[in-house]
């Protein structure tokens, strides 16, 4: 046999089998799947800081229509709001995890030992800190304490 196919030829070597197309479209689904994750795995830095942003005017509002320290505890995974009661700090709902990476970066000392990284207090005034967004060029958003939160792309 000269592996030629003409009007001679055996059928059943001839072409691909069922089992050899199922096999080749299951590794293509599997590649595909893999390059959807990947591309869209980097792309929570902007979403991340809308939703810190969301967040930080949401309990600066209400620390001072409520006319009680709110706060922010910041860590590698989320974020979490807190309320100050009966003088201890106390967790508001869940933690919300941070879709990609996020540094943060206070300006003042810590202070007490159960405060959460960013404070809002009853007059408006926020803790100083940077928190960036992102790999690379990702979005910083800062705060002076004063004048609210900026956020623009790094």
């Amino acid at each position: 046999m000269d592996g030629t196919i003409g009007p001679g030829s055996d059928p059943d070597t001839a072409g691909f089998t069922l089992i050899e197309l199922l096999v080749a479209v299951a590794v293509l689904a599997v590649l595909a799947v893999g390059a959807s994750l990947a591309a869209t795995r980097g792309s929570g830095g902007a979403e991340d800081a809308q939703r810190f942003a969301d967040r930080f005017a949401a309990l600066r509002q209400l620390a001072v229509q409520g006319q009680s320290p709110r706060g922010l505890q910041i860590t590698p995974r989320g974020l979490r709001m807190v309320s100050r009661r009966d003088g201890v700090w106390q967790e508001d709902g869940q933690e919300v995890r941070w879709r990609g990476r996020v540094g943060f970066a206070p300006q003042e000392p810590p202070g007490s030992g159960d405060a959460p990284e960013i404070v809002f207090l009853s007059n408006g005034r926020t803790s100083a800190f940077s928190i960036r967004f992102g790999s690379g060029a990702g979005q910083l958003c800062r705060s002076d304490g004063w004048t609210g939160l900026t956020c623009d792309d790094a």
